[in-house]
């Protein structure tokens, strides 16, 4: 105890040789801070009385500064700066601290802080205050790049479109970001605290807790595509995955992370069903159809192949427009569909064509099921108010007797269609043999025709319309021929639809016009006096403002008087009504005479008669063939002639041949006719001969 006490005593008497202001003013210059000490003066004003090396160069000053103001050495808003923070300090005589930074000439920007001590007297005067400056840029930088990192995650939580869910070591929820609500519908109050597992769809629980216990272990999953609910009880589809929250290299829970695929999943099935299903009848299409095919192949089953064609389809689309075609072709579908038993296979073709494939059939269970199909096809269908009728043609082929691949067995049906389209409307025909023989005819007839014109192949002949009281001939109608150098003469019932069908009939009609109309001023230079002739228009070329072009070019090329060409159409190109009454009243305004041709036999209806410009009814020969020989058909020709003599028309017979005709239309005041009674369709020498009187033989 005497030993400690000596020792301290000699410590003490060591410092009592020891010259402090040497340590003070050592101690100022080895700190690292920046260190000013000022001199109160006046209370106001302060001087400065000691600056440290480092203060020296900060403030770019010398030994020379001491003694002097801030206002002395300072830029301005610098001096001002420090005259307000050091009167502070002199005011509540307590230390203070501020913030200041400096541009440094590289435009780098350094940060300082200054800690201000005042220094006072026994009575409380400040004498001094002692200014230490810290240059904590490092600290700004590194605070600066913590709170961005943290602001960058905040976004990456808050902005992102997947739903994350931060969940503690138990499962319960402790965050939730926005899109957890926009997925899920649950606010961040009704989770926080709550379970993850209770959100959990009950066949997806064991899954999940395993993943959870894995991110536990460090690890990550991902599930794709389960089902989940929204809060308001839809159904989701999401993905989600679990990752290890890691801080300091342990793990304090789990991220859950969930992604809304709905509408991919929805797109996938959208997708898959434009693939495989028809989009305007919502029938399964051809894809199906040929895996459907390649499935029943392969397998080697019995079934038949039913192909379905409307016929004249593209009428519906001429007449009216697309829109309404695809009306009528979802009705056919509905109508079709409601004949089939389930066991069958439907589906849409290409266009205007249905399959249907029925499997363990015989040929005469086929035979029965296409006429139940044809006799459904029969009732009228309402389009926009109007009614329409579509009759349909089906060929059929049955595998494996038929073909035992898709292509061939396709192939034969269409043979067999084309076969069931030349017996007329509303037929079917099974494929033989022997057709192929008829479709490689049609092929070349179709080949063929595309060159008629080229070959000068086509020739008009002419039917003579006679008055049948006084027997002189009031006009002619121009019928086309054609004779080819492969297939011989061909008769109009086979090259004028397959001209329909190809759209070559529209060459083929302004052929007509041209060559009609050439025929009338060589007769005129002639002298001879022509009677009006007749050409037929086709539907096609009716619903195009392209006919008056045509027979307005045809007029004026050979300089003919109007009146002596007559336009004649059928009851079918009347079908829609707005575009046929333009079409008319053009042709009227021409000064052209309208026969409506085949009356009573199409789409019939008195509308036509009163609302368009027409000039004479032409009676259909099968009317003609029933006269006398069917009461009804003699009455529906009686009244067709009544109507039109109570509505001022003209009445022309068609395909007359007996007399007992005859009589009956004298009987009826229906005195103009045509037919084999009076003559066959004749040359031009025939016609000049026995009606022109001209010398020709």
């Amino acid at each position: 105890m005497k030993e400690l006490f000596t020792n301290k005593k000699s410590i003490v008497n060591s410092l009592h040789g020891i010259d402090m202001n040497l340590i003070h003013q050592g101690l100022l210059h080895a700190i690292q801070d920046l260190v000013f000490i000022v001199k109160v003066v006046e209370n106001k004003w302060f001087q400065y009385i000691y600056v440290n090396e480092k203060g020296l160069q900060y403030a770019n000053l010398d030994e020379s500064c001491y003694g002097k103001t801030f206002q002395e050495l300072l830029p301005s808003d610098v001096a001002h700066l420090l005259q307000v923070q050091y009167e502070d300090v002199l005011q509540k005589k307590k230390a203070s601290t501020f913030r200041d930074y400096v541009t440094l000439h590289t435009g780098e920007i350094s940060h300082y802080e200054s800690s201000l001590n005042p220094i006072c007297s026994a009575d409380g005067t400040c004498q001094y205050i002692i200014c230490i400056t810290r240059n904590i840029t490092e600290q700004i930088q590194e605070k600066a790049e913590i709170q961005e990192k943290q602001m960058l995650f905040q976004s990456l939580l808050e902005y992102n479109d997947d739903a994350i869910v931060s969940l503690d070591l138990t499962g319960k929820i402790t965050y939730t970001n926005p899109a957890t609500y926009t997925i899920f519908g649950y606010s961040d109050a009704e989770l926080e605290n709550q379970s993850i597992f209770q959100y959990i769809a009950d066949g997806d629980i064991n899954k999940f807790k395993n993943m959870f216990q894995d991110a536990l272990q460090g690890y990550t999953n991902q599930v794709s595509a389960k089902k989940s609910d929204h809060k308001n009880g839809c159904e989701l589809y999401v993905s989600f995955k679990t990752v290890p929250i890691i801080i300091n290299s342990q793990i304090t829970g789990v991220y859950f992370i969930a992604r809304d695929i709905t509408k991919q999943i929805l797109n996938e099935r959208k997708t898959e069903h434009l693939a495989y299903y028809d989009q305007l009848t919502g029938l399964l299409n051809r894809i199906s159809c040929t895996e459907m095919l390649a499935h029943l192949l392969r397998g080697k089953k019995n079934f038949t192949l039913i192909l379905i064609d409307l016929n004249q389809f593209h009428l519906i689309n001429d007449t009216f427009d697309h829109e309404t075609g695809d009306e009528v072709l979802k009705k056919v579908a509905r109508r079709l569909e409601s004949l089939i038993p389930k066991e069958a296979y439907f589906f849409r073709g290409h266009g205007d064509q249905f399959v249907i494939v029925k499997e363990n059939t015989d040929k005469e269970y086929a035979e029965k099921f296409v006429q139940m199909l044809l006799k459904g096809m029969e009732k009228r269908f309402v389009i926009r108010e109007e009614e329409v009728y579509i009759s349909a043609s089906i060929g059929m082929v049955m595998s494996p007797t038929d073909g035992e691949d898709e292509q061939t067995l396709f192939k034969r049906a269409d043979v067999a269609l084309a076969r069931a389209k030349e017996q007329g409307k509303g037929n079917y025909s099974f494929y033989y043999c022997g057709l192929n023989a008829q479709r490689e005819k049609q092929f070349m007839m179709e080949n063929q025709l595309r060159q008629a014109l080229e070959r000068n192949e086509f020739t008009l002949y002419y039917q003579p319309q006679i008055n049948i009281v006084t027997e002189e001939m009031i006009g002619m109608e121009a019928l086309l021929r054609w004779n080819n150098k492969e297939l011989g003469n061909v008769s109009p019932g086979e090259f004028i639809p397959l001209a329909e069908k190809t759209g070559f009939i529209l060459k083929i009609d302004e052929w007509v016009l041209h060559e009609v109309c050439r025929q009338i001023r060589e007769w005129l230079e002639k002298g001879i006096t022509p009677v009006p002739i007749a050409v037929n228009i086709s539907a096609k070329h009716f619903r195009s403002f392209k006919l008056i072009e045509a027979v307005t070019n045809a007029l004026t090329t050979y300089r003919i008087p109007p009146h002596l060409l007559t336009i004649e159409i059928t009851e079918g190109a009347l079908m829609h009504k707005e575009l046929s009454e333009k079409v008319l009243l053009r042709l009227k305004e021409k000064k052209l005479e309208i026969h409506l041709d085949d009356f009573g036999t199409g789409y019939s209806s008195l509308s036509y008669l009163k609302q368009y410009p027409i000039d004479t009814l032409k009676i259909d020969r099968s009317f003609m063939q029933e006269v006398g020989a069917d009461e009804k058909g003699t009455n529906i020709t009686t009244a067709i002639i009544d109507l039109a003599h109570t509505l001022g028309l003209n009445v022309i017979a068609e395909g007359v041949e007996e007399a007992e005709q005859i009589q009956f239309l004298k009987e009826k005041n229906a005195i103009l006719a045509q037919g084999y009674y009076f003559n066959k369709p004749l040359s031009i020498n025939d016609i000049e001969r026995f009606y022109f009187k001209t010398d020709k033989k």
